[in-house]
């Protein structure tokens, strides 16, 4: 079997609760004492330089700072909006020095030039602690396809980090800062970083409220205190469509309140900005736009000049809602030494990283003809439920249908209540199995679950007898 991330997105009658007692020192392989680890941390030069800043920002999601601006591209009054505010621009997005150097780059930034930026987010601390990052999204932004990838890297992913071992990633801002961050990424994943950027907790939600809140669809009911920033207004949001204030948006990316943790937040995050390009495209949300800048520049953080912002949006102004790929690393949780950590699949990693500088979609799909007969689509069955022999019982099923069963196995958790059936790009093949079956919901990966077939099949505790059904082919546009 391959590797193979679990993932839970039914909706639950109760609500989700935290179940991770997060650390506040970084875990670490090294042999020294919890003690001897914090006492070090004190003497970090990035903790010393951040404690002399009494009001210094902290972050809480970087994604949503340049995403607005070129979710505003498309409207030329963006243009002159930002230019106004570009004086309280350059006062609120700050250069590092150390990040500065880190970066590479390009000496001319072209129309025929993709690149590659780091978003970030950090868990907010007080003064004088250390902070982790909460989000870490890799970008590459692609001007001649009109198109933006978003690659997250869950927080609690295994590496090594330059010159302090190898530990969960989430380490990397609270040793070095965004410099750290950045060298910890391109060793990663081998990509030439262009720029970065930050937002502290307040400013996300003043951008959201500024946008008159943003509309998603909740996969389920969450009730996290600690997501909300111990703000009990905030702390529950029921599933369904709603639209999120600030505080609930917040708690909606933040919360790791799941049976997947890291990764259903990575999804969330994911579900969001594209909510948010989708809203802020729209024509009516225009006259927003000088307060969502203006919140925006009071609290973010980023090398880019108020010239570069406006230069990239310029040059992604064709670009709409459906040019946004998001992904996430592929990977799976696994206990180490008494520690959860997101292990890297390295060799799914690595082939996904070839498509995206390619300029490839990052997930491919094996389905390559116009209309597929059963017995062209590729079918891998899961066992997600942990019942004896149901995968065995699914693929036997799939196969009577004429389906190419190439694997049957489980998955790595046994918390999936329904059935699941999973594509990557193209959608058809998993409607056609649903369809054929008569049982199961069609989602999409988004880079959640590692597969080399056309069709994931997840049994879930809901699969009993099948009686299969006959159906007309479905033909695949």
């Amino acid at each position: 079997m391959g590797k193979h991330v679990a993932r839970t997105t039914s909706r639950r009658r109760g609500a989700a609760r935290p179940a991770e007692v997060e650390r506040l020192a970084p875990a670490s392989t090294s042999s020294e004492s919890r003690g001897e680890q914090l006492k070090r941390r004190s003497r970090l030069d990035y903790g010393e330089r951040r404690r002399r800043v009494v009001r210094r920002k902290r972050v809480a999601l970087g994604c949503l700072a340049i995403f607005l601006i070129l979710a505003c591209a498309g409207a030329a009054t963006a243009f002159f909006y930002v230019r106004g505010l570009d004086n309280n621009m350059q006062k609120s997005f700050k250069t590092d020095v150390k990040a500065n150097t880190a970066l590479d780059k390009p000496a001319s930034e072209k129309k025929d030039q993709p690149f590659y930026m780091i978003l970030m987010g950090v868990d907010s601390r007080e003064i004088g602690e250390a902070s982790r990052s909460d989000t870490i999204i890799v970008v590459r932004v692609d001007p001649p396809q009109q198109r933006i990838t978003l690659i997250s890297i869950p927080r609690d992913t295994r590496v090594r980090i330059p010159g302090h071992g190898t530990t969960k990633i989430n380490a990397a801002h609270a040793y070095g800062g965004p410099a750290l961050v950045i060298e910890t990424i391109k060793e990663v994943t081998g990509l030439p970083i262009a720029h970065y950027a930050e937002v502290d907790f307040k400013g996300f939600k003043d951008v959201v409220d500024a946008l008159g809140g943003v509309t998603v669809d909740v996969p389920e009911d969450i009730y996290d205190i600690k997501a909300a920033n111990h703000v009990k207004a905030a702390a529950r949001i029921s599933a369904g469509v709603q639209k999120l204030d600030g505080g609930k948006a917040l708690t909606f990316v933040r919360s790791r309140a799941f049976p997947r943790g890291d990764l259903q937040r990575v999804e969330n995050q994911q579900t969001f900005l594209k909510a948010v390009l989708d809203q802020t495209l729209q024509p009516g949300n225009i006259l927003r736009l000088p307060s969502v800048v203006s919140a925006m520049a009071k609290s973010s953080t980023t090398d880019m000049s108020v010239g570069d912002m406006v230069r990239i949006a310029d040059q992604m102004k064709g670009m709409k809602s459906g040019d946004l790929e998001g992904v996430t690393m592929p990977g799976e949780p696994k206990m180490i030494s008494g520690i959860s950590y997101v292990v890297m699949d390295t060799e799914g990693f690595a082939k996904m990283l070839e498509r995206v500088k390619s300029g490839q979609p990052a997930e491919a799909s094996n389905l390559s003809t116009a209309t597929a007969e059963p017995a062209q689509i590729t079918v891998a069955v899961r066992n997600g439920a942990g019942l004896e022999g149901v995968a065995n019982d699914a693929s036997s099923r799939v196969g009577v249908l004429g389906f190419d069963v190439q694997e049957t196995g489980n998955m790595n958790q046994f918390v999936y209540k329904e059935t699941l059936i999973v594509y990557k790009k193209d959608k058809k093949p998993a409607q056609l199995l649903a369809e054929m079956l008569g049982k199961g919901r069609v989602v999409a990966s988004n880079g959640v679950y590692s597969f080399d077939t056309d069709v994931l099949l997840v049994v879930g505790k809901d699969w009993g007898p099948l009686r299969p059904r006959r159906t007309n082919q479905i033909p695949i546009r």
